[in-house]
This record gives C-alpha cells, sequence and structure tokens, in this order.
C-alpha cells in the first residue's frame, strides 16, 4: 500500500516536471536572443505568468501568456504574441502537455482549436477577440479560446507600457 502511493506520488512529480520543462522549452525558442522579463507569479486570476523578451534597444518584442485550461484533462495554454512595426501578431498558441489527453478523438478536438490562432493580427485595445467564433466547438474548446484571446489581448497591453518586472 505504501509503495503505491510512493509510485503514484513519484508519478505525479515526474509529471509536474516534464510539464514544466516543455513550459520552459517553448519559453526558450521563442526568447532566444532577447533579454526577458517575468511577471510576478501568478500574474492574475486568470493568468499565471507572462513574460516578455526585449530586444538590444529595449524594445519589447515577444510576449508569452500562459496558464492551466480546464479540458478533458487540465492542460497548459500557451500564447506567443509578437510586436511588430504594424501592431501585434497572435504568433501561435499552444498545448504543450496535450499528451494527458489519452482519448484520440478528443485530443484532436482540442487540437483543432489551436489552427485558428496562428499569425493572426490584431488589436489589443478593440473591443473583439483576436481569433472570433470555433465553429463547431464544444464547451470546452469556446472556455480554452477565451483564455487564449484574454491572455493574448493582455500580453499585448503590457507589451504596450513596458512593466516594472524583474529580469
Amino acid at each position: 500500500m505504501i509503495f503505491k502511493g510512493l509510485r503514484i506520488g513519484l508519478f505525479l512529480m515526474f509529471a509536474c516536471i516534464v510539464q514544466a520543462d516543455e513550459v520552459q522549452s517553448i519559453i526558450d525558442r521563442a526568447m532566444a536572443g532577447l533579454t526577458i522579463k517575468v511577471s510576478d507569479d501568478p500574474y492574475s486570476r486568470t493568468i499565471e505568468k507572462m513574460l516578455i523578451g526585449y530586444d538590444d534597444q529595449g524594445q519589447p518584442k515577444i510576449g508569452i501568456a500562459y496558464r492551466a485550461i480546464k479540458s478533458f484533462k487540465p492542460i497548459t495554454g500557451i500564447v506567443i504574441v509578437e510586436k511588430s512595426a504594424t501592431g501585434f501578431v497572435l504568433k501561435e498558441a499552444l498545448f504543450p502537455d496535450l499528451g494527458k489527453i489519452k482519448n484520440a478523438k478528443d485530443r484532436k478536438q482540442v487540437l483543432s482549436i489551436l489552427k485558428q490562432f496562428k499569425n493572426i493580427v490584431f488589436d489589443p485595445h478593440a473591443e473583439k477577440s483576436a481569433v472570433d467564433g470555433l465553429t463547431g466547438a464544444t464547451r470546452y474548446g469556446i472556455k480554452a479560446s477565451g483564455y487564449l484571446n484574454h491572455m493574448a489581448r493582455r500580453i499585448a497591453i503590457e507589451m504596450e507600457a513596458p512593466p516594472n518586472w524583474p529580469e
């Protein structure tokens, strides 16, 4: 009985480490060559953490926000926003730990949400989402879409008036 509890505890600890490594790997790739500033943990009730990458001139270039999203299983949702001369681009949204969802049909359904969150130019001050409407989305899809849109808008707003976060 004790060994069973120990095995479960070790499995959960390993799963948390793997998830953290996947998130960190995405951050490292997106922020390569930039100076990174990190928000408090948690940033807010709806966003776990934000990071902004600055170029050599101190201009914000890349913003990342992430949080746990309740789907068929709790998974991590990440948005990557790029600031360009023409405005903000939602480069992509990711679920790095999508493998937690074992059912292939459910996993495919969640993955289909991400296709619409790629290279979208948006205005964070507009009264609409970066990505509007998901046809045929489940309640989980609609909720995940709402969180991804919210995180994209918030990180873009933080990039406009650079916050006083530590490096």
